[in-house]
């Protein structure tokens, strides 16, 4: 009998592969067909195991394997994803005892997804803003968010980032906020999705909150007063590659992106090889901030390779643009599954961070809503190079990362996403869910007592900006033998802009940096006051804490604009 997929039919495993390349080249457009419309290729057979780690040591060895690992852990055991008997023989091999809790994850969402297909032709629209009850493809995502820019066009505005992924896609998304076209020094929240191509739910969330906060505007009192006070930037899908090729089944637990070979280019053909299924680079671990450090590989095969050198990849510096460039107060990185709030720090060995009372209770609050365990990431086990304690120690933005609740990336639409977004059903302890926890962050984003306000006079119309320049380093660098070499510097600069109306305020993060070592670094922003045209009038150095309020002396760019 045929199995239904977002209403496309097929019969065999091959028919499906081979149309979800087609897929791929329709959504790339023309050029070299992928392998898989000539020759279905055979990928492995993906099987979730638990693997027993009765200690803290050795979830650490397990997380020196480079196998895929679930951020679902449990007292003694963590979840792995095996790729083939072959990671089945290294668990062996290196003394560890599992069981098989689904042998065939493929096989396993052909039966979830048929099931949500078949409720969704009987059922009435689900609670969720846009009404769905199954997940979406990537094109749906594209035709969504221009959707809402076209339906409020005084509200949303198109994000278009910098840099294309490697298979030449557009990551897109939506700002969104009253006057969004001003650039009036309203702090900014930034909701990112799929780092991880598998984890599906994750971009529905977001895209789902994106809805919400457009259609309840002017509704509902709390969003349209946030709207007013800040902006949130929503990104779906910042893996879009990998998400494609994901959700076209040619590869449907790829975790990566679609590198092949460090430091060149990918072809679609390339990417849908089933050869090169265990090929690319784990997104989240590709952040400069502790790159090349504990909790990620150096085996471009493991699921956890960090790349070939900080910010390697374009889909990651396409969030560093974003978060370089805004002044972001909070960010929020959805990845599934697990059931956890984590913030920094992410390796047992760094000391907890500056601001890990404020951080905790934060963490604490999007927890109750959620209904999930807020911890320091290493708790979970140590990894290296992710967005959250990137843009902390670089900007000083509360980045935290949700692990959706689940058991499985690919679990029916109801528990991945309606109950993960309203708090009811299978999330168990939730006070309002994913949705309530993003208010949250959102007032967090808005709320000056977590990061700083500088306050002065310019004349209306001249351009404010600020930028601040400064060097980091990477965690000692670990070599493929498991020896340590030096840490590698890498330079930063932050800058934003916003047009002057006379008497001005600016949400901005905090000068004083944060640092690894659990202090902070006393740093100060340079503000300029310029004409339109470029020409600056004034230059002054701004010292900020988290909390503090500062006021600027502008009158000099104030006299030489009315000369």
């Amino acid at each position: 009998m045929p199995v239904r997929f977002m209403g496309r039919g097929f019969t065999t495993v091959t028919g499906m592969l081979a149309a979800g390349a087609m897929l791929l080249t329709g959504v790339l457009g023309a050029g070299t067909v992928p392998a898989a419309t000539a020759r279905a290729p055979e990928p492995e057979v993906v099987s979730l195991l638990r693997v027993s780690t009765p200690s803290e040591e050795r979830v650490a060895d397990l997380v020196g394997t480079g196998l895929d690992l679930a951020e679902h852990r449990t007292a003694g055991s963590v979840e792995v994803f095996a790729h083939g008997q072959q990671d089945m023989r290294r668990l062996r091999q290196a003394g560890f005892d599992y069981t098989v809790v689904i042998p065939d994850l493929a096989a396993h969402t052909r039966e979830v997804l048929a099931e949500d297909e078949a409720r969704a032709r009987t059922m009435a629209p689900s609670d969720l803003p846009s009404g769905r009850n199954t997940y979406r493809t990537y094109a749906d995502y594209g035709t969504e968010l221009a959707g809402l820019v076209a339906e409020r066009p005084d509200l949303v505005k198109p994000i278009e980032l910098p840099h294309k992924s490697l298979l030449g896609k557009t990551v897109r998304g939506v700002e969104i906020g009253h006057n969004v076209a001003a650039r009036d020094g309203r702090p900014v929240f930034l909701l990112v999705g799929n780092h991880h191509a598998r984890e599906w739910p994750t971009a529905e969330v977001a895209m789902e909150f994106a809805i919400d906060l457009v259609r309840s505007e002017g509704e509902d009192p709390r969003i349209t007063g946030l709207l007013r006070q800040a902006r949130i930037i929503v990104v779906p899908i910042v893996n879009p590659d990998g998400f494609d090729i994901s959700r076209s089944y040619i590869t449907e637990y790829k975790r990566k992106n679609c590198r092949v070979t460090d430091g060149e280019g990918a072809t679609p053909a390339q990417c849908a090889d089933a050869d090169n299924a265990r090929l690319g680079v784990d997104l989240n671990r590709n952040y400069g901030v502790n790159w090349g450090g504990v909790g990620a590989s150096t085996n471009p095969a493991s699921q956890t390779y960090r790349g070939a050198g900080p910010f390697s990849e374009p889909e990651v510096r396409n969030v560093v643009d974003l978060v370089s460039e805004r002044q972001v107060t909070s960010l929020q990185s959805v990845h599934n599954y697990g059931g956890l709030v984590l913030r920094p720090p992410q390796q047992s060995t760094t000391p907890l961070t500056a601001d890990e009372e404020t951080y905790a209770a934060i963490g604490a609050d999007l927890g109750d809503a959620t209904g999930y365990h807020s911890i320091p990431s290493y708790q979970l086990y140590d990894t290296s190079g992710s967005t959250g304690e990137w843009a902390y120690f670089t900007t000083g933005t509360f980045g935290f990362e949700f692990e959706l609740g689940g058991n499985n990336f690919h679990i029916p639409y109801q528990r991945g996403v309606i109950d993960q977004y309203f708090g009811t059903g299978s999330a168990t302890g939730a006070d309002g869910g994913v949705r309530e926890a993003l208010l949250r962050q959102f007032e967090v984003a808005a709320d000056r007592q977590y990061h700083s306000v500088i306050t002065g006079k310019a004349p209306r119309g001249a351009r404010l900006s600020l930028e601040k320049t400064f060097t980091q380093y990477t965690a000692p660098v670990l070599r493929p033998d498991g020896s340590a070499g030096h840490r590698l510097p890498f330079h930063n600069r932050l800058t934003s802009t916003m047009t002057a109306s006379g008497a001005f305020t600016w949400d901005v993060n905090p000068s004083v940096r944060p640092d690894r070592t659990g202090h902070t670094i006393a740093e100060s922003w340079t503000l300029r006051c310029a004409r339109p045209n470029g020409t600056v009038l004034q230059e002054v150095r701004v010292t900020a804490e988290r909390g503090e309020r500062v006021s600027v002396d502008l009158s000099r760019c104030a006299a030489r604009w009315r000369r």
